[in-house]
């Protein structure tokens, strides 16, 4: 925007600023191997990357949004809530757009996702060896969890848990200490496909349609294609 006088107005948005930090953790992601069966959870040093995109994709996102609800705050319900809550979730229902409903629920699971590692969600489990293998099950969310984090709504089945609890859209993982590559993609496609509607319907005017990063020796290279990137290095292991 310009002023008569003054010259240019921008507005401050750091939702670009993370393309690059998320692309080189992608890079220390993939370099990690993968579990020796598909049914293992993710290596140790693949969860403190996997992590670490998971949050810091959210937060480029939510970037975008704060751009978003800083334009359209003209209209009285969109400014009072602006104003008075810093949800993200219910600031896109407000819109009341219907092509946004679908996003709504894979949004609100990758948040879930997002508070279980920023605030460490704590989980209890039982660990075993059989035949050089080890199993997982009686997974247990602490009751405060429970109660503050709209965990009903978001896991599968109830307490205790045999096998790794996991979202109803997503299937993500959602304790903290066994978030993988899997995640870290659904997250991604997730955050990429709410932009898109978002901007398709004028709320966000200059996300990049193709953003560039350094990536794989190339000093250009798409920054949503690393969705892709990711995702075949684990489907390829699982054809196998």
């Amino acid at each position: 925007m310009k002023t008569k006088k003054r010259g240019e107005k921008f507005i401050s948005c750091l939702g670009s600023n993370y393309k690059q930090p998320i692309a080189n953790l992608v890079d220390c992601l993939l370099a990690v191997p993968l579990p020796d069966f598909p049914d293992e959870p993710p290596r140790n040093n693949e969860v403190d990357y996997a992590i670490s995109l998971v949050v810091l994709l959210v937060l480029a996102f939510e970037a975008w949004m704060s751009r978003a609800r800083y334009i359209f705050n003209e209209d009285q319900l969109t400014r009072e809530l602006t104003r008075n809550d810093n949800n993200v979730i219910r600031w896109i229902e407000s819109l009341g757009e219907p092509k946004l409903s679908p996003i709504i629920e894979r949004l609100s699971e990758i948040y879930f996702l997002r508070d279980a590692i920023v605030h460490n969600h704590i989980w209890t489990y039982t660990q075993i060896w059989i035949e050089g293998r080890v199993l997982y099950s009686n997974f247990n969310i602490d009751s405060k969890w429970q109660t503050n984090s709209n965990f009903k709504n978001i896991v599968n089945e109830t307490l205790p848990l045999s096998s790794f609890p996991r979202s109803k859209k997503l299937n993500l993982i959602v304790v903290p200490s066994f978030v993988g590559r899997r995640e870290v993609v659904a997250v991604f496609k997730t955050v990429k496909d709410a932009l898109q509607i978002l901007d398709e319907l004028g709320y966000i005017k200059v996300v990049p349609k193709v953003p560039h990063v350094r990536f794989d020796g190339r000093l250009s290279f798409p920054f949503w294609n690393l969705i892709g990137t990711i995702q075949r290095s684990f489907l390829l292991k699982t054809a196998k």
